[in-house]
């Protein structure tokens, strides 16, 4: 008897393993790459070897790759920045560029070269610098583009993240906007970019974002600072849901 249940633990233990023939995918690699680039590049990485999310590129042998995926990608995961792109849970995403997308991150961890996402070139235009802010908000907006566009809009109008074009007169802005950049949000989507929390940007870097952010809703820090509550060294954001963030 004792054999018998042996061989059932083995057996059951080698099914964990033993990798499941790949799923009839009905999305396509190539159109996925270009929904990748536009939508999850910004958190996984060109090649989906992880940035601020997680690395996409290792095999999962135990597990229903294709539907793990798809569900992930329609209805996030609850606990981590991880939030739902399908249209039908207020996402941007259609069904068949779910198929699509789920498809592409299938083949980056199967062995087979995966199509390359397509870079956009990104037009760098002059952006008007508002009076008294620290930093490039020139560079800051090249910097959004490649971070932050693809949650909060190319204009800061929202999409997955909230308007970043509100007006704050009670509050120092900038030292807001570059305090929400720097550690997140807790609560909230937002992750922490600075390089000093685990993220890609380093200070200047966050100085220039939070210069082009507040240029969005015409902000002037100087004007603001006279009427804001004192802001000065490290800033700390309360757990939970703020205007710019969620």
């Amino acid at each position: 008897m004792l054999a018998v249940v042996a061989a059932a633990i083995v057996a059951i233990a080698l099914l964990a393993v033993i990798p499941r023939p790949a799923a009839a995918q009905s999305g396509d690699v190539t159109s996925g790459a270009q929904v990748y680039d536009a939508n999850c590049a910004v958190c996984h990485g060109p090649d989906g070897q992880g940035r601020i999310g997680v690395n996409l590129s290792q095999d999962f042998p135990a597990i229903d790759l294709t539907a793990f995926v798809r569900q992930a990608v329609v209805a996030g995961v609850p606990g981590t920045r991880m939030p739902a792109w399908s249209a039908a849970n207020g996402g941007p995403l259609a069904d068949q560029e779910i198929d699509n997308v789920v498809a592409f991150v299938e083949s980056l961890g199967s062995g087979r070269s995966p199509a390359a996402p397509t870079a956009t070139a990104f037009p760098v235009t002059p952006v008007p610098t508002a009076i008294g802010a620290i930093g490039d908000p020139g560079r800051g907006e090249a910097l959004y583009a490649e971070n932050c566009a693809v949650c909060h809009g190319d204009q800061g109008q929202g999409r997955m993240g909230a308007t970043l074009t509100t007006v704050f007169a009670a509050i120092n802005p900038q030292a807001y906007a570059r305090a929400a950049v720097e550690q997140g949000v807790p609560g909230t989507m937002m992750p922490a970019w600075s390089d000093a929390f685990g993220g890609p940007l380093n200070a200047a870097e966050l100085d220039d974002i939070s210069a082009y952010v507040i240029s969005l809703s015409g902000h002037s820090v100087a004007e603001r600072r006279s009427r804001s509550l004192p802001v000065a060294g490290a800033v700390s954001l309360p757990a939970g849901c703020c205007s710019w963030c969620c």
